[in-house]
C-alpha cells in the first residue's frame, strides 16, 4: 500500500491509495474528540484504581496485629505494580485486540490505525502506549495535547514514533452524542430484501475491504454522479469477485445499490469483529 498523503484544513484528511488503486480518505480525530475519549477512559481507570486501593487498604489494615513496616512496603510495591499494569494495559490491550479502540474511543467514534491505513498492530499499539509517559509530561497530557494541536495530522508523540494515526470511524457516528440512524447516508431506500451472504462469503471480506466500502458509502453525498459510478463500479467489481457473485442478475444490479445492500448486510458482522 502506498504512503498516505494528507490534506490540510480544519477537517484534516489522510488519503491512502490501496493496491486496487482506490483512494481511501480518513478524517483525522482532532484534539477535542481525543480529549473526550480520554476523559471517559480516565474516569473508568479512576474507578478501577480506586477499587484496587480500597481492596489493598482492607487487606493491609484489616488486621492490625499482623501489620509491620516491611509488610506495608511490600504491599505498597504490589499496589504500584498493579496500578501500572492496569493503566498501561487498559489502553495497550484494548487498542491491540479491539481494533484500535478503547471504551472511550468507541463511544466517541474514533479509532487508531497505522499510517498506511491498515489496522493497528500489537507492536504499534505497544509503542504508542509506552510513549504515553512522555506525552503526559509535565502533567495532564500537556505535552501530548500541545503536539497534537499543532501537528498537521493531529498526532501526539506516541503516534509519530509508532507510525499510527487516530481517525474518525468511517460511516459511524458517535454513540455518545448522537444515536445512529437506521437509514443509509446517501438516501437509498433499502427496505427491500437484504443481500444474503453465507458465512464463507462474510469471512472473505477483510477489515481493509470493509474500510474501503464504509469510506465510499460515507462519502456518497459529497461525490458527483459521475464520480459515484466511477468508484462504485470499481469497488463493486472488486467485492463481487471476493464474494464470488458471478450470476447475471447480480452483475446487472446498480453498483451503488449493490454496495449499499452489502454495507447494510455487513455492518453487524464488523461490529462483532471489533
Amino acid at each position: 500500500m502506498n504512503e498516505p498523503t494528507y490534506v490540510s484544513g480544519s477537517n484534516r484528511e489522510a488519503s491512502v491509495v490501496t493496491p486496487e488503486h482506490v483512494m481511501l480518505r480518513f478524517q483525522t480525530a482532532g484534539l477535542g474528540s481525543r480529549a473526550t475519549a480520554m476523559l471517559i477512559d480516565t474516569g473508568i481507570l479512576f474507578l478501577v484504581n480506586l477499587t484496587v486501593f480500597i481492596l489493598f487498604g482492607i487487606v493491609l489494615f484489616g488486621n492490625e496485629d499482623d501489620f509491620s513496616p516491611d509488610s506495608g512496603n511490600y504491599t505498597l510495591a504490589i499496589v504500584l505494580l498493579v496500578t501500572f499494569v492496569i493503566n498501561f494495559g487498559y489502553y495497550w490491550l484494548q487498542e491491540a485486540f479491539w481494533g484500535g479502540q478503547t471504551v472511550g474511543k468507541r463511544l466517541v467514534g474514533i479509532r487508531v490505525i497505522r499510517d498506511n491505513g491498515q489496522p493497528a498492530t500489537f507492536v504499534s499499539s505497544t509503542i504508542r502506549n509506552l510513549f504515553r509517559i512522555i506525552d503526559a509530561m509535565p502533567t495532564g497530557y500537556f505535552l501530548g495535547a500541545l503536539v497534537c494541536f499543532f501537528h498537521p495530522r493531529d498526532k501526539r508523540i506516541g503516534d509519530m514514533v509508532a507510525g499510527t494515526i487516530v481517525v474518525v470511524e468511517s460511516g459511524q457516528r458517535s454513540t455518545l452524542f448522537q444515536k445512529k440512524k437506521d437509514k443509509q447516508p446517501n438516501g437509498f431506500d433499502l427496505n427491500h430484501a437484504l443481500l444474503v451472504l453465507d458465512e464463507r462469503q462474510k469471512q472473505a471480506i477483510t477489515r481493509e475491504d470493509w474500510q474501503l466500502l464504509s469510506s465510499f458509502i460515507s462519502r456518497l453525498s459529497s461525490l458527483s454522479q459521475a464520480k459515484k459510478y466511477e468508484l462504485g463500479n470499481l469497488i463493486a467489481s472488486i467485492l463481487r469477485k471476493k464474494l464470488e457473485l458471478v450470476d447475471e442478475q447480480t452483475n446487472k444490479e446498480d453498483p451503488i445499490l449493490f454496495l449499499q445492500r452489502l454495507h447494510n448486510q455487513l455492518q453487524n458482522e464488523f461490529q462483532l469483529r471489533k
